[in-house]
Parts: C-alpha cells; structure tokens; sequence
C-alpha cells in the first residue's frame, strides 16, 4: 500500500502576511518570464522567491538562485513570515475555477507520500522524463530541503470514500480561504483527528498513487532520499503530495495537443508519407472554414476506439484514423508518437532541437497553424482517467506532457519540509 503520514507544514504566517492569494504560486514548469517576473513584483513575499528565483548573469556555483532561496526561506523562518505548525496534519485542500460557464471545485488531500520507487507498484508514473528539470529540482531541493509545491496524486476511489471523508473535515471553518490572480478560489482545514487520519490511511490500503503531475519533482525527491542519511534525516523519504480520488467530480483531464515546426523539408515529407502508410485521411476541409465544436465533437466520438486524432496543416483539416487498430492500452497519443511523430523527429540532422510545443487548447492549436507559428497540429481527443491508470498499472509509460490536469496545483499553501517538523514517523 502507499504510505502517508501527517506533516508538521510550514504555512505563511497570516498575522503578518495577510493575503495568502498574493502568496501562492504555480508550479514553476508552467511559469515564463514574463510570470516570474510579474509574481516576483506582486508581493516581497511570494513563494516565487523559493519555489523559482530569478538567475543572474553573474551566479557562481556559490551564488545562484538556490542559494538564494535557501537564505530566503531561512530569513522567512526566523523572522516569522512562514512558521512550522505545532500539530502533525493532513490538509484538506478545496480548489474552486470556472471551466466553460461553470463553476467546478475538486478536492484533494495534502500529506507526506512515503517515496518508493516505480517498481514497488505503489507509486505509478504515466509520463516519460526528461533529464534538464530534475537536475534543477534536485539543486533547489539539496540546498532548501524543503517541497514548496505539491505532486499531485490519484488514487482509485469507487466508493467515493473522499465524500465521506470530506463531510467530516470540513464541517469547521477553514483556515484560510482566498482567491488568487487567476480567479481560483482556495480553501484550506488542518486535519488532525486520529480516526479521520486512520480512515483515510485504510482506504489507500492496497491502492496504487498514480502521478498526475510532477513526474519531475518526484523522481527528484527519490534521487534526494537515496542520497540522504534516513536514519538521520528520516524526513527525506518523504514527499509533499495532494492526493485527489479518481472519481471527483472536479478533476478535470486535458490533451496535451502537438504542436510541430522548424523541420526540414524532408521530415515534413516523411510526415506526409507515415500518415498515409499509418491512418485513412478524413479530409475537413480548409481550416478557415472548419466547424470547431463539430470537428471535436466527432474527434472525442471516434478516438476512444478507434484511436483517431485531428490534423491541422495550411492547406487541409482532417481527421486521421488508425489504418492498424491499436493494441490494448493503446491511446491516441501514443500511437502518433510511435507511428508517426518519433520516427519524423529522429530524422533530423540535429535530434536535441525541440521541434514540438504543447497547448490544452484545440483552438489555440489551429491558430497557431493559420498565422504560421505551427506548420502543422495534432489534435487528441479527450482520454478517460481509467485509461491512464490501466496503462499506468501495466508498466506503459506515455510520451512527455500527454495530459494537462487543469488547474495546476498550486505552490506555497503549505510547506512540507524534510526536518523542520517532518512526518510523524511513529503515527499508526
């Protein structure tokens, strides 16, 4: 079973930090510039400053944005901007946000995961890695010791047990509630009952943790705890993680859709002979004149069996159906890398150029092909959560950033770190 266990957090102080909105933060893997800058200006408080300072041209080995952060978080601590809480809890986090007219909350439950590695089957991946951000996570970790944003964590949860759970720990007023800049409202119950605790404990028993988001950060925490002394540092096998069920009826799945560009002539080729080796090629007409809502009503009708996926290209929209039907566990997604988008890649002259972005936006994906940023889109089709857990369970990985959890979770509600306070080892 996946372990958790309560955790003295580290919260703002709100006697002298009164608006944890301006606080708060996403997770830095979906941060620009432009919003690093923009957080960093919105309060000299906000955990920006730890979870992903700015670099400076002049940074030395000695001086760079983790030690900075380091400084920070330890000026932050003695001066009684953020403070350890006297209690070990779980805490309930409730994240409401509008989702096309309509108002949606999910709800998760914060907690220290005991850190196992992929092969134990306790805890599942379902993306691919890459090398850059874990090495940055991994820094900011060794010089800290401290996780300012959450992974965030599914579980299967039929009964729904969380509904029960969540009856009973949110029947007193939060601790805090506030909107951040994006309009999402966040509340926040410490949650110290020993039968709630024990109850949410059994109901992980015999129940896989899959990684929704942060397959970096927690492979990093992994790196950091096999490096650590755990007899004397036992915090450090640990990791910070909001654990949402399965089937909330807040959680929110989006495709992660490709988009390609800056290949040369003869891997656009390539492209156009594996579509027509590899798919039948439903022509749609031209992308000025495509029917959005139609065109992805029929993508999420077709793709769950038949693996189908939209095509955006100057000259033509269409629907692309596998010609091989894809084996079990198969999806969308994984079919295009693999018959398609891998083999077009490697063709290059130089394979480390990125030629791929990304974007939840289907409509944004054709945009991008009609004022030229994209020469070409690949459009998925919605993916059943069941699906990622099944192909998780079986040991498949997806390809990097195949699915978008909206919204992120956010940083700084709480802080989990790896001695000051820790996880109460001895809880049963």
């Amino acid at each position: 079973m996946a372990v958790i266990k309560p955790f003295k957090g580290i919260t703002y102080n709100r006697e002298l930090v009164a608006d944890p909105g301006s606080l708060i933060t996403p997770p830095y893997d979906v941060i620009d510039p432009d919003e690093q800058e923009k957080l960093h200006r919105h309060n000299p408080y906000n955990v920006i400053r730890l979870e992903y300072g700015k670099t400076d041209p002049q940074d030395t080995e000695t001086e760079n944005r983790y030690t900075r952060a380091k400084t920070v978080l330890r000026q932050w601590l003695e001066s009684g901007v953020l403070r350890p809480e006297r209690d070990h809890n779980l805490y309930v986090h409730e994240q409401s946000f509008q989702w096309q007219e309509t108002t949606l909350s999910r709800f998760g439950i914060m907690a220290a995961l005991k850190l196992e590695p992929y092969s134990s089957g306790l805890v599942l991946p379902h993306e691919q890695t890459m090398a850059g951000p874990k090495e940055d996570r991994f820094q900011l970790l060794k010089h800290t010791g401290a996780n300012f944003s959450p992974i965030f964590g599914l579980f299967p949860d039929p009964e729904p047990f969380m509904d029960s759970f969540r009856e009973q720990a949110v029947s007193q007023p939060p601790a805090f509630e506030t909107a951040d800049s994006s309009g999402q409202n966040h509340r926040l119950w410490p949650v110290n009952d020993r039968k709630l605790i024990a109850g949410f404990t059994a109901c992980l028993a015999g129940r896989p943790v899959l990684i929704a988001d942060g397959h970096h950060r927690y492979e990093t925490a992994l790196h950091y705890s096999r490096k650590s002394n755990l007899n004397r540092l036992p915090g450090a096998g640990y990791v910070l993680v909001t654990l949402v069920g399965a089937s909330d009826s807040g959680l929110l799945m989006l495709p992660a859709h490709r988009l390609v560009s800056g290949l040369a002539k003869e891997q656009y080729k390539l492209i156009e002979r594996l579509i027509e080796e590899n798919y039948n090629f439903l022509d749609r007409g031209r992308p000025q004149e495509l029917n959005r809502a139609a065109f992805r009503e029929e993508l999420d009708r077709l793709g769950p069996e038949s693996g189908a996926l939209g095509y955006i290209a100057p000259s033509g929209a269409a629907l692309l159906v596998p010609r091989r039907k894809p084996a079990a566990g198969d999806l969308p997604v994984t079919v295009l890398h693999e018959r398609l988008l891998d083999p077009a890649l490697a063709a290059g002259a130089n394979r480390n150029l990125n030629r791929l972005n990304y974007t939840h936006d289907a409509s944004r994906a054709l945009e991008s092909v009609l004022r030229g940023e994209a020469e070409k889109a690949f459009i998925i089709g919605s993916m059943p959560v069941d699906k990622i857990l099944e192909r998780a369970r079986r040991g498949m990985l997806m390809p990097q950033k195949s699915t978008y959890f909206y919204p992120k979770l956010p940083g700084g509600l709480v802080i989990y770190h790896t001695a000051l306070g820790g996880v109460e080892l001895d809880y049963q």
